[in-house]
């Protein structure tokens, strides 16, 4: 994560059972980050996680 260009993101793509665990770093944390939190469901479906 070594990009300065400020139109970078990152993306972390956790399954619904970790997404608890993913979303207890504050969202203004992975703001500054830029990281997006994507769930990908039980039945496939791929959500992104709004703060």
């Amino acid at each position: 994560m070594t990009s300065q260009d400020p139109h970078t993101r990152y993306a972390l793509v956790v399954p619904s059972s970790s997404l608890k665990a993913a979303s207890r770093v504050p969202a203004h944390v992975r703001q500054i980050l830029r990281i997006d939190v994507y769930e990908v469901t039980d039945d496939d479906r791929v959500c992104r996680l709004t703060d």
